[in-house]
């Protein structure tokens, strides 16, 4: 199967769309869009923008440029599977799914580009009152990725009060932006000194400052660049 049309069908299945439901609502048949899931026909960027406007993908097509959406919808054809029942957990309000293990970046990215309104008010009330922490920075991890940063704001008032929270999620940013396994992530988040390459970690962490994708993320390794900053100058 072609990568795109399975990005594409991995996000339509995740919305809790058939073939024939959005078939129904667009001027391509239930069997064109077949041939472009499967990769028998050509994924153009017309079939692109329909789904991006029927899924209502959180207006990428204006927050975003197509190789970025293609790079969301890839990510939700790699966890397609994860993504569709983490995505109905949420819609169901079931949170169970989301205390059990924190959340990758890529299974983020790719729920948060396709929540409804109503999903986006669980996440809030899980960011902010759930009593377990898991849950907590797994919605907020969400939320923090939600296309046009619109979300920001709240997921910023839940870092800085939350410690739990904060916490896990900058073990979290650490862990990916330096590839150092949970355990000595979690470690050196608490103590950077321990660090052995300060100054790359510094690089990588100011490229994350700025990612436009994900609020949690920015503050994280803003908070990280500070706690290294005395070893930067050695």
């Amino acid at each position: 199967m072609d990568e795109t049309g399975r990005a594409l069908r991995a996000v339509r299945e995740a919305a809790g769309f058939s073939l024939s439901a959005l078939a129904s609502l667009v001027h391509y048949s239930k069997a064109y869009l077949s041939l472009v899931e499967t990769g028998k026909r050509a994924a153009t960027s017309e079939i692109v923008e329909t789904y991006e406007r029927v899924l209502g993908i959180g207006g990428l097509g204006e927050a975003v440029n197509r190789r970025e959406f293609l790079s969301v919808t890839a990510l939700a054809a790699t966890n397609a599977k994860l993504v569709t029942e983490l995505t109905a957990c949420i819609a169901s309000g079931d949170a169970g799914p989301l205390a059990t293990v924190q959340t990758t970046y890529g299974v983020d990215m790719a729920i948060a580009s396709i929540l409804d309104r109503a999903s986006l008010g669980v996440l809030h009330r899980w960011a902010e009152d759930d009593s377990d922490p898991v849950t907590r920075v797994n919605a907020a991890g969400i939320l923090a990725k939600v296309p046009g940063q619109g979300e920001a704001d709240r997921v910023l008032t839940v870092l800085g009060r939350d410690e739990d929270v904060r916490d896990r999620y900058l073990t979290a940013v650490v862990a990916r932006v330096t590839s150092l396994d949970w355990s000595t992530a979690t470690r050196v988040t608490r103590a950077p000194d321990g660090f052995p390459q300060p100054l790359l970690v510094a690089e990588r962490l100011a490229r994350e400052a700025v990612n436009p994708a994900d609020a949690d993320a920015r503050w994280c390794s803003a908070v990280m660049l500070q706690r290294l900053s005395p070893m930067l100058g050695r």
